[in-house]
């Protein structure tokens, strides 16, 4: 109990730094369409807001998922050498997990410039309230696993105070396909005690059930 309270205490001066710099950052937020404002509000209502390629209409699209689909062949190359090396003898069982393929592509000119066009870096600071860092992109591929394994596992990304993270899947992915699952944050309102840590599967999972219809 003591150190938790010491550790709240150290957090105030850098707290109360970043309270100011939102304020005082606040003049120089860029002015958001009708449209995009109000993905930056559901974000901060909800933690996420969901749509298509389509509907956002940003330019570049067509390009970056071209890249994409050209970089999944060389991910498919490398899978395949993995393979031969290793033994995938029950691939995605409890004995051999299906970790995920992960590619870092930012340096690739493609997906870089689609992540940095002025529309959506204008989302991203509305939402963040100060001048916003590109962290980078990663291009993934999930495999069916018998049991959930690394990030397919509840768990509280915790990077920054505020952070936006774009998902584009480049397959339909359907209910019995594993899609991506998230807590809304609206559920969480009176759960703060969920986030003094990571990974706290069980309480993550209580929280689930005790909002899920089922």
């Amino acid at each position: 109990m003591f150190n938790q309270l010491r550790q709240y205490i150290s957090r105030i001066p850098s707290e109360l730094l970043y309270r100011i710099e939102l304020i005082q950052h606040r003049s120089n937020l860029p002015k958001l369409s009708q449209q995009d404002q109000f993905i930056v509000d559901q974000v901060r209502r909800e933690g996420v807001f969901i749509t298509s390629l389509q509907e956002l209409g940003l330019p570049k699209t067509s390009t970056l998922v071209k890249a994409a689909e050209s970089q999944l062949t060389n991910m498919e190359i490398a899978l395949s050498a993995k393979h031969e090396r290793q033994s995938q003898k029950n691939f995605g069982s409890l004995e051999n997990p299906a970790y995920p393929q992960i590619f870092t592509v930012t340096d690739l000119a493609d997906f870089f410039s689609w992540g940095g066009q002025e529309r959506l870096v204008n989302i991203i600071e509305n939402y963040i309230g100060l001048t916003i860092a590109f962290q980078g992109v990663h291009l993934r591929r999930d495999f069916a696993n018998q049991e959930p394994v690394t990030t397919e596992l509840w768990h509280l990304d915790a990077e920054d105070r505020r952070m936006i993270k774009v998902i584009i899947y480049l397959n339909d992915v359907r209910i019995e396909h594993g899609p991506f699952e998230y807590i809304p944050k609206s559920w969480t309102l009176d759960k703060k005690d969920l986030f003094a840590g990571i990974n706290r599967e069980q309480e993550m999972i209580n929280l689930v059930y005790s909002f899920s219809p089922l």
